[in-house]
């Protein structure tokens, strides 16, 4: 299978046996992987923040709060942003702004700092994961699109698991502060550059098609008919019953 990519303005054209999708599911994966370890690593940082700032563990975990439910607030609005611009722009938007608050939190010195930096850093959160995410690989798969929704949930849950004990490794080792530099430069550094390389918003980027499952004879006409249906718009999918059922299963 041929594979084109756009790199830095030149074009590489390779073959390969592997679509190129599962590259897209890879970096989807690493930048959940990232985020979201990130978001979980906060707890390590209770401990020692309050005891050098003298603040109350309500006060700190206060704030590690507000981005939790802010991230979920704004869903819709990355929603509609990934809608109408690049998916991949707003993806790697988070991650950059999620980053950059990173390095800075080192540099605060006051509860007013910590509180505009967390809620800034929601916003980064919430482009970076989710459903910018899904949109995604969601372009890229007609057919596994289950398999590989669930790799990208399951790069969030890898990215808890290695990176809550890294930050707690830092924290023992060095301060808080530097284990808050290490997770931004992780992100900046590592995650932003994979995606940059690997996340394409759509087949047609690099000259494929969706993933589609091989068509037998019998369900070849219903196969044309799902493809031929256009998607429902938000307004649309407000008119069924079925997504009120999806809103509420995940709002539980």
């Amino acid at each position: 299978m041929c594979r084109k990519i756009e790199s830095n303005g030149m074009r590489i054209v390779g073959r390969t046996n592997i679509f190129y999708g599962w590259f897209v599911v890879i970096g989807g994966a690493l930048i959940a992987m990232g985020m979201t370890g990130t978001q979980f690593s906060f707890g390590v940082f209770l401990t020692p923040m309050t005891e050098e700032f003298e603040w109350s563990r309500a006060t700190l975990s206060l704030a590690f709060g507000t981005t939790f439910m802010l991230s979920g607030l704004l869903r819709p609005v990355a929603g509609f942003l990934a809608d109408r611009y690049s998916p991949k722009v707003v993806a790697l938007s988070g991650v950059v702004l999620m980053g950059a608050m990173l390095l800075l939190l080192p540099l605060i010195s006051n509860l007013a700092h910590l509180y505009v930096i967390f809620a800034v850093m929601s916003v980064g959160l919430t482009l970076g994961t989710g459903s910018t995410l899904t949109k995604i690989v969601s372009a890229w798969f007609h057919t596994n699109r289950g398999l590989t929704l669930a790799l990208i949930t399951g790069g969030g849950s890898i990215g808890a698991i290695i990176l809550v004990p890294a930050a707690s490794s830092f924290v023992v080792l060095f301060d808080w502060r530097e284990a808050y530099l290490f997770l931004g430069v992780l992100l900046l550094a590592v995650i932003l550059p994979v995606g940059v390389l690997f996340v394409k918003n759509r087949p047609s980027d690099v000259g494929l098609g969706p993933r589609r499952a091989e068509p037998s004879p019998s369900s070849e006409s219903t196969e044309t008919a799902v493809d031929a249906a256009p998607d429902a718009t938000f307004g649309e999918a407000l008119r069924t019953g079925f997504f009120w059922r999806l809103t509420f299963g995940y709002f539980v």
